[in-house]
């Protein structure tokens, strides 16, 4: 018995200098005084920050970023996928400006600490807000979505892709790669044809933070943990078919009336917005309708060139201004 006894206190010792030493590093480095291991509830404790980082979790698990399905292909030699795929190579790239191939022994998907570093900071700021240079040599700056632009950019560019030749070859790679909000955002590496008159969205100049003031949305107008904050996502629909979406954040700069024609009724869905008829089919369609029949007008155009089963481009000779059809189609449809 007394042999037990005194185990049981050599391990209730050796626990209490393990979790002491943990938090101790842990709480020093953001200058804490607080050495107990009340200092680790603080921050990771259900009430602390009014029940906060509890929420962001509960989001953070039903955006894309946390579901890995874009995480294993990325860790194999060669791979230039690790700056966006990957926790290790974001962080690695952050800090160097290049991809580590060690990274590729220790691969998790991009997470809490991906963005922020509070062990080392002490607080929730984000690991960057510098701006963000694009493939074109187009500056991005919109403040906190500085650091969603690091990833969400076109991966070439649209120059390069053309090229200064007559002819391109097609390929099944043309095009931005998945996620150039950034670009699409800024309004620009679209290719522009003569003779027309272009004009960008207002969305990067008065929307808060850029993505973040709609895709983080105002936590008040919307309900449970499928879209807005830490989700990201603009529209859920659940499994029983109910469709939850941040219209209501929209509503906040484009009331019930907006820029639209008067007499529309009030908005429940992104497509209630119906500003003129952009197709040319003679009807006043919601915007998203509208934009989404011109894309299928211009692949209906490159059908000849698009892979039916794929979706992606087949390895063929085109003009250059055909070519530049189909970076456009290829931008719009990522």
């Amino acid at each position: 018995m007394r042999i037990l006894n005194a185990l049981l206190v050599v391990a209730l010792v050796a626990m209490m200098a393990l979790v002491a030493g943990c938090e101790r590093k842990i709480v020093n480095e953001v200058a804490n005084t607080d050495q107990s291991v009340n200092g680790c509830f603080a921050c990771h404790g259900e009430t602390s920050f009014d029940g906060a980082l509890l929420q962001a979790r509960g989001e953070w698990e039903n955006s894309f970023h946390a579901s890995g399905v874009s995480i294993d292909y990325t860790n194999r030699p060669g791979s230039d996928c690790q700056q966006c795929h990957n926790h290790q190579g974001y962080l690695d790239w952050l800090a160097t400006g290049e991809e580590d191939p060690d990274a590729q022994s220790t691969v998790s998907s991009i997470h809490c600490f991906t963005c922020h570093a509070p062990h080392e900071r002490g607080d929730l700021s984000l690991r960057t807000t510098e701006p963000y240079t694009l493939k074109n040599g187009v500056v991005f700056d919109h403040g906190a979505a500085n650091l969603c632009v690091t990833c969400h950019h076109s991966r070439t560019s649209l120059a390069t892709d053309l090229g200064t030749a007559d002819s391109v070859t097609l390929s099944s790679r043309l095009g931005p790669h998945h996620g150039p909000q950034g670009d699409m955002l800024q309004g620009t590496h679209g290719y522009q044809f003569a003779g027309y008159t272009y004009t960008s969205t207002t969305h990067a100049s008065v929307v808060r933070d850029g993505c973040i003031g709609c895709h983080m949305g105002n936590p008040t107008q919307h309900d449970g943990y499928d879209v807005g904050g830490h989700s990201f996502n603009m529209q859920f629909e659940s499994h029983d078919g109910t469709t939850y979406t941040l219209v209501g954040v929209c509503a906040s700069c484009h009331t019930a009336y907006g820029p639209q024609p008067a007499g529309q009724p009030s908005v429940t869905k992104f497509d209630d917005w119906k500003l003129r008829d952009i197709d040319g089919d003679g009807t006043i369609e919601g915007i998203q309708t509208e934009f989404d029949d011109l894309h299928a007008e211009l692949g209906a155009l490159l059908s000849s060139v698009i892979n039916s089963s794929t979706g992606l481009f087949r390895s063929v000779k085109v003009t250059r201004l055909q070519a530049a059809a189909a970076y456009n189609y290829a931008i719009y449809n990522e």
